[in-house]
């Protein structure tokens, strides 16, 4: 007990002088790991840290307490964490991230055992906006909030952060682990699939597949399933089923477990007819349900009607609704119409229908591109680009500044000028 009251003392003392460098080493020394050796005092402890002026030493005892077996009083625990996140110095916590950051992994992993998302999606947010030193940076939490609010349907919260593209990733003292990382674009593309922004849902899965890895992960597996039925739900069918620039491990692994299933449906797309697709998801339909894909795939068979449809509007000027639901296979006119008039609406094609004669007439679109609307967005794309540009100059300038780099290249450089025998 001496040596715990001695403990608490120093720690304090370093605080007190704002030592906060030498402090965070002694609070996150293995070998002088007194908190959680002596966890049945913790709250006696937690009393004599006051807050804002003791928040490492606060943080500390948090995170020893999120570290036990079992947790006697969670909820109690959550308004700690919450206290603390709300009224704790920045300056201080920014020495231990990832002590926070662990503390938010166990809450996640609670909260989502009791089915109680909607709780800690608040807490989390806080949390981020305490840790994250600028928009763009990436912490192991985004993941962990992304799946609370895919859990209770919270997306708003989520896409504060999901709508502003990553150009840092918090390292939180080395201990990021790359798991993050995928999951963060993971649930990401899940959240925007969920609300039908799918163009940027498959995006977010392809970073996801196209990490630089030595060993395909299940979060990859599962990203890439996911990919494929948004690509095709959007129209934009790629070229080849993988990015090339997605590593071979990944492509071969990804081949032999989920080619069949899921990389053949683009081939169906672009040749077969919709007896065919219907064929295909039926035979899979077990496969598609144990990936609880289900409802992307109805949505990709609405898709794949509505890229015949287009298909059409390049081969006719004017068609019968009967002659377009029979080369759609659909099962009336009455099907084939409301498809046409959900495709107008959201402008997929540019098409009037003939009440009378029952015709569908296709038209070429009517955007001039000389409305305010189109000026004001083309020069928010371009303010986009040049922004992207600035952001990629900048980072290649750290790079090349970086003392690893420069040790690399230059390895590199004496290892090629060597003579060719000795290469």
């Amino acid at each position: 007990m001496a040596t715990l009251d001695q403990f608490v003392v120093n720690i304090r003392q370093l605080s007190t002088d704002g030592k906060f460098s030498d402090l965070a080493q002694t609070l996150s020394n293995p070998s002088i790991d007194h908190l959680s050796k002596n966890i049945q005092y913790i709250d006696s402890i937690i009393a004599t840290f006051p807050l804002p002026d003791y928040s490492m030493c606060m943080l500390a005892c948090l995170h020893a307490i999120a570290k036990a077996p079992n947790i006697p009083n969670f909820d109690a625990f959550l308004s700690q964490v919450d206290n603390f996140i709300q009224t704790s110095s920045a300056e201080q916590v920014q020495y231990l991230p990832q002590y926070l950051c662990e503390i938010c992994h166990v809450i996640t992993e609670q909260l989502r055992k009791e089915n109680r998302a909607r709780l800690g999606v608040p807490i989390l947010y806080r949390a981020i906006e305490l840790l994250r030193r600028e928009p763009g940076q990436l912490l192991s939490i985004h993941s962990d909030l992304y799946q609370l609010c895919l859990l209770c349907q919270w997306f708003e919260p989520a896409l504060t952060y999901l709508d502003t593209d990553i150009i840092d990733i918090n390292r939180e003292n080395g201990k990021f682990d790359v798991k993050h990382l995928l999951l963060a674009y993971y649930y990401g593309g899940m959240i925007y699939a969920c609300i039908k922004q799918f163009d940027r849902a498959g995006n977010f899965f392809e970073n996801v597949i196209t990490v630089p890895s030595q060993a395909t992960s299940a979060i990859a597996i599962e990203a890439y399933k996911k990919y494929v039925l948004v690509k095709l739900i959007s129209g934009s069918i790629p070229a080849n089923p993988l990015p090339t620039y997605t590593s071979r491990t990944v492509q071969q692994t990804i081949g032999s477990v989920c080619g069949a299933q899921y990389t053949e449906l683009f081939n169906i797309f672009n040749n077969q007819t919709l007896a065919q697709f219907d064929e295909f998801v039926n035979r899979h339909r077990d496969q598609y349900a144990r990936d609880r894909n289900l409802g992307l795939i109805k949505q990709t068979r609405t898709a794949f009607i509505c890229n015949s449809i287009q298909q059409l509007t390049k081969t006719f000027l004017t068609v019968s609704l009967k002659d377009l639901a029979n080369r759609v296979q659909l099962q009336s006119t009455t099907e084939a119409e409301r498809y046409l008039l959900d495709m107008i609406e959201n402008e997929q094609i540019f098409a009037s229908i003939n009440k009378q004669d029952g015709m569908v007439i296709f038209h070429g679109s009517p955007e001039k591109f000389d409305a305010n609307n189109m000026l004001a967005k083309l020069q928010d794309e371009t303010e986009k680009r040049m922004q992207a540009e600035k952001q990629l100059r900048e980072l290649e300038r750290q790079i090349s500044l970086s003392k690893t780099y420069i040790q690399r290249t230059q390895q590199s450089s004496l290892y090629h000028d060597r003579p060719k025998g000795l290469n």
